[in-house]
């Protein structure tokens, strides 16, 4: 692939790194993830980033006391498939069926991504016959779009990354 930024084994959960959401950004960890139809997929339980690029890429979804039967687990969504929701606290997942959820492969903390499981992923949400991926970067699609996923919910000069964070410097005199 030859992309630094296509490297699976870089992502990051964000809560296990030294970064943090960037200035302007929604927090969005513990909001609920809705369909819609205003169903409760889950919660999102983290972010899985890159830090070299600091994009993030997934967000990870816990399917805990949703509202469509699903059995509690985490997936990976890739961050461009969702909406923020305008005005509420909730990340919206339009369209999605119940079907795509369950053919999600699940997410276990600290697994390392390869590319086989986010072709799994990519498939999900894009028909294999599309070859919309085909001789470009894995992660220049609509599916992987910060700005998409913020939306209308992007306070004007917001940077879309997350940045490095402070808080695990020592600080002076101590």
């Amino acid at each position: 692939m030859g992309s630094e930024d296509n490297d699976y084994s870089k992502l990051e959960e964000l809560s296990e790194s030294d970064f943090e959401i960037a200035d302007g950004q929604p927090d969005i960890q513990g909001w609920d993830v809705r369909d819609s139809d205003n169903n409760k997929i889950g919660e999102v339980d983290e972010l899985l980033f890159n830090p070299q690029s600091r994009k993030v890429r997934y967000v990870i979804l816990h399917m805990e006391n949703n509202d469509i039967d699903l059995e509690d687990g985490r997936i990976l969504i890739p961050i461009g498939v969702a909406e923020l929701h305008e005005d509420d606290d909730d990340v919206i997942i339009p369209d999605i069926t119940k079907a795509q959820i369950l053919a999600l492969p699940l997410y276990e903390r600290g697994r390392e991504i390869n590319a086989d499981t986010e072709a799994q992923i990519r498939n999900v949400f894009v028909s294999p016959e599309a070859n919309v991926m085909l001789g470009t970067d894995f992660y220049d699609h609509d599916h992987f779009s910060e700005t998409k996923f913020y939306g209308k919910r992007r306070q004007p000069g917001a940077d879309n990354t997350v940045s490095q964070s402070y808080l695990d410097e020592p600080e002076e005199g101590k």
